[in-house]
């Protein structure tokens, strides 16, 4: 148990250190990704989002609507949680937990962009005073917000969880004598 939490923690300092060092340079892909996603809206369809470091610049492309900034790192933190767990299987290294690592960071890495969908939704819907009174109604600025309050708070981290542990309930659920 002692080597688990160590093997944790340790895929945790990495998690971290790749998120910090990598998460502007994903949000250009991310944004891309989340381009088409975001005209699905007709009230959005005037705007290109652009990576900015580690934010989102959703731009107006005409004066129909105001300019936002989405903080994008506070989306995709999800992976630290990700490597963190799969580090501390008791084979992290092993072709099957490598395997089933990079499923799991690659359906982190594509829901991503309905995190940004979500969180420019929510922005527009309430946030910007009167063009979000007149562009959103209530029900659609709460529901908004508590679509984006669920993702941030149960769904980044939810997804992850479960990724991790379809991903390792064979050997979870294993006895442990054939634990790898």
């Amino acid at each position: 148990m002692l080597w688990r939490i160590v093997r944790f923690i340790a895929g945790l300092i990495i998690g971290v250190a790749l998120w910090w060092t990598c998460a502007d340079v994903w949000n250009h892909p991310l944004a891309s990704m989340a381009q088409p996603l975001v005209h699905i809206d007709r009230r959005l369809r005037d705007c290109e989002l652009n990576a900015v470091g580690r934010t989102i610049v959703v731009q107006p492309l005409r004066d129909t609507m105001p300019l936002a900034n989405i903080p994008a790192d506070q989306l995709t933190y999800n992976v630290i949680l990700v490597i963190a767990l799969f580090a501390s299987n008791r084979a992290p290294f092993s072709d099957r937990n490598l395997r089933a690592f990079a499923i799991a960071f690659i359906i982190l890495l594509l829901l991503h962009p309905i995190g940004l969908f979500v969180s420019i939704e929510s922005t527009y819907a309430n946030q910007l005073g009167d063009w979000s009174d007149q562009h959103y109604g209530d029900t659609a600025a709460h529901i908004w917000i508590n679509v984006e309050v669920f993702y941030r708070l149960i769904g980044m981290f939810g997804v992850a969880f479960a990724a991790w542990w379809i991903g390792s309930a064979d050997r979870i659920n294993a006895s442990p004598s054939s634990r790898t």
